[in-house]
């Protein structure tokens, strides 16, 4: 298996359904009360692509990317519409010794927060990082891996300065959960898919 450089057809990417997933486990004493238990400590999202698929050229197209997978087994890139973009996020607080910083993206509500790390980034997406509020140059200050989210400086940042990603365009790193290509004919030349799972790959466990 390998990881494909290559993007999920945005044009069929854009009608389909998901989101992130978790996983808990819930017993239920005799008293009536719960005891529930986070078995995850990341989430894992899953889509469906079906519902993208609008015209029998989108149909091939898609024909043609699950064949260059080869079903299951290569992963590859996929945009969710809802949550694809990164704003003026905090990856970090320098302490004069560290040069790696992974990106993430932070999800606070109400008190409380989630930190979901970020390993497929868009090339050339990312605008100027900040350190201490200072815009830094890419390649002359800092390096980024765009397939594992990890920022690389030259120089580490002083203690207790704030290491800011303005803004940055991110992919999840996914694969089908089928084997078989699937459609039914609905009526001349038309075919649909009732259900294109995908799953995300879990890059940070």
């Amino acid at each position: 298996m390998a990881i494909h450089n290559a993007v999920f057809p945005e044009t069929i990417s854009y009608g389909s359904k998901g989101g992130p997933g978790f996983k808990t486990s819930v017993v239920t004493l005799a008293s009536g009360k719960e005891r529930r238990n986070i078995e995850w400590s990341h989430v894992q999202a899953v889509y469906d692509v079906s519902h993208g698929i609008k015209s029998p050229e989108e149909l091939a197209e898609l024909r043609a990317f699950f064949y260059a997978r080869y079903g299951k087994a290569h992963s590859f890139m996929f945009r969710d519409w809802g949550d694809c973009e990164i704003f003026n996020q905090n990856i970090g607080v320098g302490d004069g010794t560290k040069t790696e910083f992974q990106m993430i993206k932070s999800y606070v509500s109400q008190g409380s927060q989630y930190d979901r790390t970020i390993t497929k980034l868009k090339p050339g997406s990312i605008l100027p990082i900040r350190v201490n509020n200072v815009p830094l140059v890419e390649d002359d200050d800092y390096e980024v891996d765009y397939l594992t989210g990890i920022v690389t400086f030259d120089s580490a940042p002083a203690a207790t300065h704030v290491v800011n990603v303005p803004y940055a365009f991110f992919y999840v790193h996914v694969r089908f959960d089928i084997d078989v290509f699937d459609p039914k004919h609905d009526f001349w030349l038309y075919q649909s898919w009732e259900s294109i799972p995908l799953i995300e790959i879990k890059d940070n466990e």
